[in-house]
């Protein structure tokens, strides 16, 4: 029976260093931010957003980001809302300095994206109600 117990620990030790390094993984992962901010970017200021580049994200993605930033969204065009398809066009131009009036209202312009299926239903507008958008400044060109 001693050698049986002896006979586990090399796998027992195998199995919680594995557990110990994904843990330390996924720490690591969760404090690391999801998408790095570009070096010449400027603090918007208070009650100030800047809308992010969204162009060539997939869908999921894209609204992933809008809805972490405060933003409400509305997909517009030929295509719909299916996970995979690709954002073509925002409205307003990414770097644009917005007021934050709630959930300012981004509109998306997507493509099909061949590699995926369009099955169920697509997801055009925000969970949420859109507000106005009012650009401070100028907006970029």
């Amino acid at each position: 029976m001693g050698t049986r117990i002896l006979a586990a620990v090399p796998a027992v030790l195998v199995v919680a260093a594995v557990c110990v390094l994904a843990s330390a993984t996924i720490g690591i992962a969760a404090e690391s931010p999801a998408t790095p901010r570009a070096k010449d970017a400027k603090p918007a200021g208070p009650g100030t957003l800047v809308v992010p580049d969204l162009r060539d994200q997939a869908f999921v993605f894209a609204k992933g980001m809008l809805e972490d930033e405060g933003y409400a969204w509305r997909v517009v065009g030929r295509v719909h809302g299916f996970a995979g398809n690709r954002v073509v066009s925002q409205t307003p131009l990414p770097g644009t300095r917005v007021q934050d009036t709630g959930s300012p209202l981004i509109t998306l312009e997507l493509a099909r994206s061949p590699r995926y299926r369009q099955a169920g239903e697509p997801q055009d507008s925000s969970p949420y109600g859109g507000t106005a958008i009012r650009v401070v400044g100028y907006p970029p060109r």
